[in-house]
């Protein structure tokens, strides 16, 4: 069994995710996959190098109003008999709302 590294619980975020690289304005699609106050775990089919900064938007889980957030990228690992990876990034700031 590994070290939990993680700083805050995670919760079930099994959502859309938007998500575009900082500086970029193409946006991508996603599924989230837990989330919490400092950070995103999130399915996608693209590799990202550690420390990649993307710009993130989703439906907060409990308000429900929408939100974005930037985060880097802390690590990303191959998923089993998949092309995609999971991801896991922490914020680099309070999520915010999208007006």
């Amino acid at each position: 069994m590994g070290i939990e590294r993680r700083e805050s619980g995670r919760i079930d975020f099994s959502v859309p995710v938007r998500y575009r690289h900082k500086g970029n304005q193409a946006v991508f699609n996603t599924i989230g996959r837990d989330i919490s106050g400092t950070g995103i775990g999130f399915v996608s089919s693209e590799f990202f190098p550690i420390s990649t900064h993307l710009v993130f938007e989703a439906q907060h889980p409990v308000r429900h109003d929408f939100i974005k957030a930037v985060g880097e990228v802390m690590w990303v690992s191959k998923r089993p008999y998949s092309e995609d990876f999971s991801v896991g990034a922490r914020f680099l700031g309070p999520p915010l709302p999208v007006n």
